[in-house]
């Protein structure tokens, strides 16, 4: 493994900037090499370079292969595992700072897969993240050097999954409230709490997340919730109570009721297939 951290300013410094780099890198995994489940307090992107593996976030499990990469947020558990028949090789980019959420969202809610790009050409990126590996001191100057291949890495980015600059001025609150509710379906949300902790009036945030999407935030949530709730009762064997715990319902009854009344059979019976 090969890697470049900056550490002439503190993490501190860095959170606080626009938008920084943390660390950078390149490995050759072996087969079924793997990293995690782990919290970091910095966003990743790694590019898939050659071969294959599995990222696991959440309750998410995407397939990765020559051409992706996967987005880990800072904050969210992360999981990931070479293939043992092609592992897989990549490069990665660690950031952070005041924008590099805002930044990070604009990627992830512009793509069809929330966690993963598809079809990228890895060449410019492997480049990039090589140039930036050649740094050997930690000087100021080296500080802005290396910025500055972030800042062109993230407008390949941009460049390569299409984003539409005027489509995100006009469905950017919409779009803030849908992945707040994504990244955060989980826990026991309450759609006020929502709305106080992304600065809405909870009239406006219903309005604005139903005229673009067609379904209050609400709905929204318990749609994505139950969905969840499937994949979890058919890959795993975990009590219908810890399934609903874990979807952030307190109460496991109402949980059955919920699913019942949506798929019309209870957990229980959709784990089985006896429907």
């Amino acid at each position: 493994m090969r890697e470049y951290k900056e550490t002439h300013h503190s993490l501190l410094f860095k959170s606080n900037s626009d938008l920084t780099l943390y660390s950078a890198g390149h490995e050759a995994c072996s087969p079924g090499q793997n990293y995690g489940p782990r919290v970091r307090p910095y966003n990743l992107i790694h590019f898939v370079l050659r071969g294959q593996g599995e990222l696991h976030i959440g309750d998410h499990v995407f397939h990765a292969a020559s051409g992706d990469a996967f987005l880990i947020p800072a904050g969210q558990v992360a999981y990931y595992e070479a293939s043992r028949d092609e592992p897989w090789t990549y490069a990665w980019v660690c950031f952070l700072g005041i924008q590099a959420e805002n930044y990070l969202r604009h990627i992830m809610t512009s793509t069809e897969e929330i966690y993963i790009i598809r079809g990228l050409s890895a060449e410019k990126y492997e480049t990039a993240i090589l140039e930036l590996l050649t740094f050997q001191d930690d000087t100021t100057s080296s500080y802005f050097a290396v910025n500055s291949i972030l800042l062109r890495i993230m407008s390949y980015l941009f460049s390569d999954i299409a984003f539409q600059e005027q489509e995100w001025g006009r469905r950017n609150g919409a779009d803030k409230i849908r992945f707040y509710l994504d990244m955060n379906y989980f826990k026991n949300l309450k759609l006020k709490d929502v709305a106080s902790d992304l600065g809405f009036h909870p009239h406006y945030m219903t309005r604005i997340f139903r005229e673009q999407f067609g379904i209050p935030p609400k709905q929204y949530l318990i749609e994505l919730k139950l969905k969840k709730a499937c994949g979890l009762l058919k890959s795993t064997q975990l009590p219908v109570a810890v399934v609903a715990e874990s979807l952030g319902f307190e109460d496991a009854l109402a949980f059955s009721k919920l699913f019942k009344k949506e798929f019309s059979v209870s957990p229980s019976a959709y784990r089985k297939g006896t429907f």
